[in-house]
């Protein structure tokens, strides 16, 4: 796992569908050179890791922990 400023995401699982980036309401998630990457303002929806086929987010609560 791979740590973004407030999801986790799996290199190996994700098969870059984009379907996090697409459920994003506040859009801050992006495909960039391969890999999934997060701007600031994440809202912790827990969208992205919702609705990932291939269970490769995973949103961290408040202090950080999974």
């Amino acid at each position: 796992m791979k740590p973004r400023l407030h999801v986790l995401w799996n290199e190996t699982y994700c098969k870059r569908c984009l379907l996090c980036v697409e459920v994003c309401p506040v859009q801050v998630l992006s495909l960039e050179r391969n890999e999934i990457t997060e701007k600031e303002g994440c809202i912790r929806c827990y969208q992205c890791e919702r609705y990932c086929p291939d269970i490769a987010i995973e949103v961290m609560d408040e202090k950080g922990k999974e």
